[in-house]
């Protein structure tokens, strides 16, 4: 291995020219499988010349022809983890179809302990409005997280939230209507194992950082910007806080009140239509001073990455 590593370091086109590694195929006859194994990796160290990184890395998969075997193909890089697919999942109403909940009216999900991580809570309307009240019960006087919501119109200022559920603990997520009897709204609430969590999904991301108080931070999208991301979680302290999505002075489209005990181990992750225009996203720290809380914010669908335009704080571009 060493003295492979060292060629390879010193002379990496004479490896090349020996191995003759193609884009299409591989003969065996020439190197062996354990030779292989070896020398892909090789392909990435500091020495090696660029037409060989190339030769090498370029294809997805390359054919490899043996004459005891017929020709197999041979992945390079293995699939990406679930743990890096995306939290939010906007075509749940095709996977699972969502339930009718008349006008105050209350429906319940129950998921058992150890086998469920989150859940995603999906709400929309016919075009009317929604007033609804989203709680995870862990025991029948104890409610770690629940968040209201309410819109103008809920085809288009639809609802997509993720709740992450305690270990080891049965817990029910119950949706309540708190509108009138002519105000039916319809919700789907699925389990979300194999998609990854919230916060890694802003990895590498710098939050926001919001006082207590009532302290205020604003975030303008334009034209391009179809929705909108937002993760709020705290530093295993008590969360309460409230976001807006506004097109004009104090016209609110869309207002979410947030409360959970421990932000840190129940993060509020949800997805914000915007849809008309340009918006500003306003979010509001309702705690006192001693807990301030941390704001990730993002477009999340975009008509193209010239128009995604974004600005963190502030009513200009």
């Amino acid at each position: 291995l060493q003295s492979i590593i060292a060629t390879d370091l010193h002379q990496p086109n004479s490896i090349s020219a020996q191995y003759s590694i193609s884009q299409n195929s591989i003969n065996t006859s020439d190197i062996t499988m354990t030779k292989l194994l070896i020398l892909l990796p090789t392909a990435f160290l500091p020495g090696a010349s660029r037409a060989f990184q190339s030769s090498t890395c370029r294809p997805l998969t390359h054919q490899i022809s043996n004459p005891l075997t017929q020709r197999v193909s041979l992945p390079l890089f293995a699939e990406q983890p679930s743990s890096i697919i995306g939290p939010i999942n906007e075509n749940i109403w095709d996977i699972l179809p969502p339930i009718r909940i008349e006008g105050n009216s209350l429906k319940t999900w129950a998921f058992s302990s150890g086998t469920t991580k989150r859940v995603q809570v999906s709400i929309k309307s016919t075009g009317r409005p929604i007033e609804a009240s989203v709680e995870l019960w862990q025991t029948p006087s104890y409610t770690p997280t629940k968040f209201t919501v309410q819109c103008e119109d809920g085809s288009e200022n639809i609802v997509h939230s993720i709740i992450e559920l305690p270990e080891g603990h049965p817990v029910t997520v119950a949706v309540y209507n708190t509108e009138g009897q002519e105000f039916p709204m319809e919700v789907s609430v699925a389990e979300m194992n194999n998609a990854g969590s919230a916060l890694a999904a802003f990895q590498g991301q710098r939050p926001q950082y919001i006082e207590g108080g009532k302290a205020v931070k604003s975030f303008t999208f334009g034209h391009g910007v179809e929705s909108v991301e937002v993760l709020l979680k705290s530093n295993m302290r008590n969360m309460k806080a409230q976001i807006e999505i506004l097109q004009g002075p104090n016209d609110d489209n869309e207002v979410i009140e947030v409360e959970t005990d421990n932000a840190n181990m129940h993060p509020f992750y949800t997805v914000i239509q915007t849809p008309g225009g340009a918006n500003t996203l306003r979010i509001v720290n309702e705690n006192p001073v001693e807990f301030p809380l941390e704001a990730f914010v993002r477009p999340f669908d975009t008509m193209s990455d010239e128009n995604a335009e974004f600005n963190h704080g502030g009513p200009y571009f």
